[in-house]
């Protein structure tokens, strides 16, 4: 008999490059108890379908599990409160109301003309750089491109702020993903109060001055409806400008470092520079920027011959399931004409994301713009800058250069 594998998924080793370990797993041992962090890891594409949409068994509801270890809980229940708000920590009727302000913030009305907007932002940011020859690709670009957009267009924040947001957003994720050193998540959860004091002042301030931006509508749908309490508007903001941004930048990085790697299908794009829909989808899927949400079980569950027992966490391994090859021909291959390509990048059921729309329109045109106004673009070395995050995977810088 085999012996089964053991995967340490806050390792570096992980980290840096999750996918060999998941194969192992999805092949020999698919509902797998994880040490480190105290949860179950489902690995299959099915399974982690059932993780994602099937709320009687896999509940939401799972911020306390965001703590692995019962000596930090003490010093860490402001960021768990906090969390327990945010609509992707719930179930329904919860979850309805909440994500009915969510929801909100993508009406028609809230994104007029964003896609010309979009477009002047790229743009932008590439008159910033181009005549230096070269630029720091997460920040210059994967970041500055959706923070831009959602966060100054759609919602109103300072352009001023962003460095200051930035760095609350990085400190944040990173407490998410490195669930086992209590520094980190204790820098996380001063940038989250950092980040609630801002938007409470920012709320405030459209109360007493209302503008014509998104948090303006918010304040007025909450005032007129009552349907929330102020804490809840603050969480869901903080949900939006943190979650938000986030896994477009880390599309945007990492799809750019796939194509380098992938130069047949880089000189697709650059024939044809405006990215289809089709090979935006199979961005999302390579590089699975948002790779494990939390579950946790609702009630016992037997699965892959394993016995999960209630109130145990439950991790949904999105990134695995988007390299499952009984559901996709040659997963580890970017391949931009996918035709068959049901990922799982945006979720699935009730939480599939809400801002997957604005996503699937900011990604064509950021590499659009990019391969028009910097065709010889190229990384500027081989080494690769992971941000050793297991939530949000992405690449911490990426220096690019060109002629």
């Amino acid at each position: 008999m085999s012996q089964k594998p053991h995967v340490n998924i806050l390792s570096p080793e992980f980290l840096t490059n999750p996918h060999p370990f998941l194969k192992q797993l999805r092949e020999q041992d698919p509902v797998y108890w994880s040490e480190e962090t105290r949860h179950w890891l489902l690995t299959r594409y099915e399974d982690v379908q059932a993780g994602l949409r099937d709320a009687t068994r896999f509940s939401s509801q799972s911020s306390e599990t965001f703590v692995v270890r019962d000596e930090f809980m003490q010093h860490l229940r402001p960021i768990i409160t906090h969390f327990s708000m945010w609509a992707v920590m719930k179930d329904n009727p919860e979850h309805k109301r909440l994500r009915g302000l969510i929801n909100q913030a993508f009406r028609p009305e809230n994104l007029k003309d964003i896609q010309v907007r979009a477009r002047q932002t790229a743009e932008w940011l590439i008159d910033q750089v181009q005549d230096k020859g070269e630029m720091e690709f997460v920040n210059d670009y994967a970041y500055a491109l959706p923070a831009l957009l959602f966060a100054v267009e759609i919602l109103g924040m300072d352009r001023s702020d962003l460095t200051t947001f930035k760095q609350w957003s990085v400190d944040l994720a990173r407490a998410t993903g490195r669930i086992d050193n209590l520094d980190i998540m204790l820098k996380g959860q001063d940038a989250l109060l950092a980040m609630t004091d801002y938007i409470t002042r920012a709320i405030n301030s459209r109360i007493e001055q209302p503008r014509e931006d998104f948090i303006s509508f918010l304040v007025k749908a909450w005032r007129e409806e009552s349907k929330l309490t102020l804490e809840e508007v603050v969480a869901q903001m903080v949900l939006l400008l943190a979650g938000g941004h986030t896994t477009t930048q880390n599309v945007i990085s990492q799809g750019l470092l796939a194509l380098f790697k992938h130069p047949e299908q880089l000189e697709i794009l650059k024939k044809n520079p405006e990215p289809t829909r089709q090979a935006a989808e199979e961005l999302y899927r390579f590089t699975s920027p948002a790779q494990a949400p939390t579950r946790i079980a609702a009630c016992d569950i037997e699965l892959g011959g394993k016995l999960i027992k209630k109130g145990q966490g439950v991790m949904p391994m999105v990134v695995s399931a988007n390299r499952d090859a009984t559901i996709f021909e040659q997963p580890d291959e970017l391949i931009l004409t996918r035709e068959k390509n049901p990922h799982l990048g945006f979720g699935s059921g009730n939480h599939v994301c809400p801002g997957a729309f604005l996503a699937r329109l900011e990604i064509p045109i950021a590499f659009e713009v990019l391969f028009r106004r910097l065709p010889n673009i190229q990384p500027k070395s081989s080494h690769e800058d992971w941000n050793m995050n297991l939530s949000f995977r992405g690449l911490s810088t990426f220096p690019v250069v060109w002629n």
